[in-house]
């Protein structure tokens, strides 16, 4: 098992942007790793990058990781038969035994949460859940973890405990939950259902505060993509999966919709840039389009191309995606067993310096 780089091919793009863009940007990426065994299943996340920009990869049975230096390491390998399904960094942990050190909480297909020290390699706390965990998200400087998986609840643990259960079981779905965000004002989790149904959570009762209008309520689309913005406060963009195949914009102050944009095909991932107001980046079928969000909705900025210049997963849909912690980077990994890194140093808007309502009222080898 293994990501090693590959030769980077040119050729013609066929995507346009619906605009011209007011910036450059990059015709391929700067580097394409193989990544051999790499799942094939929207329900899980494999992707994920550390506020100290390590970035870690699910392999089949291995997670790996790859820091600023780029050399890869191998951090854990599971039991025969078991699958990493998720794999989610917290930049501190809350342990007896390494306070404050970076940790990495890792799901299973047999319903397992392993947390590692990656600093030291070391796994310090194993926790439960029924069937494949595909869903993760940290919270409340890292003491609290949510998890997400094939039952239709979501556990709340606190890591600092030593109690084998969970602290709170969230009821909210009605199938499996696919993904989970944690606002980055430590306000608000929201979650997206196999059903269709978008959910805000306090964190702090069993039940939602708010639950948003499903992915096309005739044919119910699973949820997988859920992203709070960074800038604006209650702020919150969804992708629809196969039956609905759209990116959404909430304003969960008020509980409405505030933008809807067709895709074509099934949204696997959202991510907010933490450096450019206002900018989000989203994976569905084969591309990668960076989005601006403007009063009026979300325009298209750019579709970035692979190394064949026709769309980013070339001859394979793009499945996983990660931003590194400062927007520099963005890493899309497809069924095709590749990851690619994209550079996304060019001149944008700057970041708001503080949240506010903003526009809402609109083969490692």
């Amino acid at each position: 098992m293994s990501l090693s780089p590959t030769p980077l091919r040119a050729s013609k793009s066929h995507d346009t942007p619906s605009r011209k863009p007011d910036r450059k940007f990059p015709q391929k990426p700067f580097c394409v790793l193989d990544a051999p065994q790499l799942s094939d299943d929207y329900c899980f996340s494999l992707l994920d990058y550390s506020s100290d920009d390590v970035l870690a990869v699910g392999l089949l049975s291995d997670c790996w990781i790859r820091g600023r230096a780029g050399r890869p390491w191998r951090l854990c390998k599971l039991g025969p038969g078991t699958t990493v399904t998720s794999v989610k960094w917290a930049s501190r942990v809350h342990h007896e035994s390494r306070q404050g050190s970076e940790a990495l909480a890792v799901g299973t297909s047999d319903g397992e949460v392993q947390i590692w020290d990656a600093a030291v390699g070391k796994k310090v706390r194993s926790l439960g859940h029924h069937g494949r965990v595909g869903a993760l998200a940290w919270a409340d400087g890292a003491s609290t973890l949510f998890t997400g998986a094939q039952d239709p609840d979501i556990l709340r643990w606190d890591v600092r405990s030593g109690s084998w259960g969970p602290a709170t079981r969230l009821r909210g779905h009605g199938q499996q939950v696919c993904g989970l965000d944690w606002s980055q004002d430590w306000q608000s989790l929201a979650s997206g259902g196999n059903e269709g149904g978008v959910c805000v959570w306090s964190g702090r009762g069993s039940s939602p505060d708010l639950r948003l209008g499903e992915h096309n309520n005739n044919n119910k689309a699973a949820v997988k993509a859920v992203a709070w913005s960074p800038q604006v406060r209650g702020l919150l963009a969804t992708g629809g999966g196969q039956a609905d195949e759209s990116v959404r914009l909430w304003n969960t102050l008020v509980g409405a919709q505030a933008a809807e944009v067709p895709t074509g095909s099934q949204v696997c991932n959202l991510a907010w840039s933490p450096a450019c107001d206002g900018e989000l980046i989203s994976n569905h079928g084969k591309s990668v389009v960076l989005w601006r969000h403007q009063p009026g909705g979300l325009s298209r900025l750019h579709t970035f191309s692979a190394p064949d210049r026709r769309t980013v997963g070339r001859t394979a849909r793009v499945l996983y995606m990660a931003l590194s912690p400062k927007g520099q980077t963005v890493v899309t990994s497809t069924d095709d067993e590749t990851i690619c890194f994209w550079n996304l140093l060019a001149p944008c808007k700057p970041r708001a310096k503080s949240l506010g309502t903003g526009s809402l009222n609109c083969t490692i080898r």
